[in-house]
């Protein structure tokens, strides 16, 4: 059964009510930066404090030192999952596998808002799935633990039997708003994602917990 994060990209008020109204349920949240920048620990810490699994988004894209640094203050936190772009490179992703202890480190490639038209424009001359793949074995090859990917990459993580986290995941007939590479959440389960995250279908339903109690259902039938 894959798991259900959600992502607090939302109003403070909003993410402390969330989790409040959904302490006990199998949830992963997911906080990134305009959280952390606002609040500090504020969300971090009512996270943990319920029992939830903790996943910060940070996507670490920095030189090995500074890369490694983050990586402590991150366990400090007691988080369960952060992100570091591939693109960063053997060395730091290697100094981020070391200073780790308990935290899963998962690996970006490339974006959900972007496309092979961005590949292209920046020069790369590869295919999308060529790219992620080089990428990806970089990751490999450090020793990190997964990667985030959008379902269009699914398979080619699952072949080499590492965890995959698919972002961008909608409720059939939501917006895709700014992602282009975006999935249902049935394409996501079919597609054996380890990790489903599911935003703004969620935040921005009539009523949030019907909503991810909705889906939980659809992942535990699953």
């Amino acid at each position: 059964m894959a798991k259900l994060c959600i992502a607090l990209d939302t109003h403070i008020e909003k993410a402390l009510s969330l989790i409040e109204a959904l302490a006990g349920l199998p949830i992963v949240f997911k906080v990134g930066p305009s959280m952390i920048l606002d609040h500090h620990r504020r969300v971090v810490d009512a996270v943990k404090e319920r029992g939830f699994e903790l996943f910060l988004d940070l996507k670490l894209h920095d030189i090995p030192n500074t890369v490694a640094l983050a990586v402590e203050s991150a366990e400090r936190l007691s988080a369960d999952y952060l992100t570091l772009h591939l693109s960063s490179g053997y060395e730091a992703l290697k100094a981020a596998v070391e200073v780790r202890r308990k935290i899963k480190l998962l690996g970006v490639a490339l974006l959900t808002s972007l496309d092979e038209d961005f590949l292209r424009d920046v020069g790369v001359c590869l295919p999308k799935d060529e790219y992620f793949t080089k990428l990806m074995d970089v990751g490999i090859k450090a020793g990190i633990d997964g990667f985030v990917c959008s379902v269009y990459e699914l398979p080619i993580v699952k072949e080499r039997g590492f965890m995959a986290v698919v972002p961008g995941v909608r409720v059939e007939g939501d917006p895709t708003d700014d992602q282009k590479r975006v999935a249902t959440l049935r394409e996501a389960v079919e597609g054996k994602a380890d990790m489903v995250v599911v935003g703004r279908s969620i935040l921005r339903a009539e009523d949030p917990i019907k909503r991810v109690e909705e889906i939980l259902h659809l992942l535990t039938k699953d």
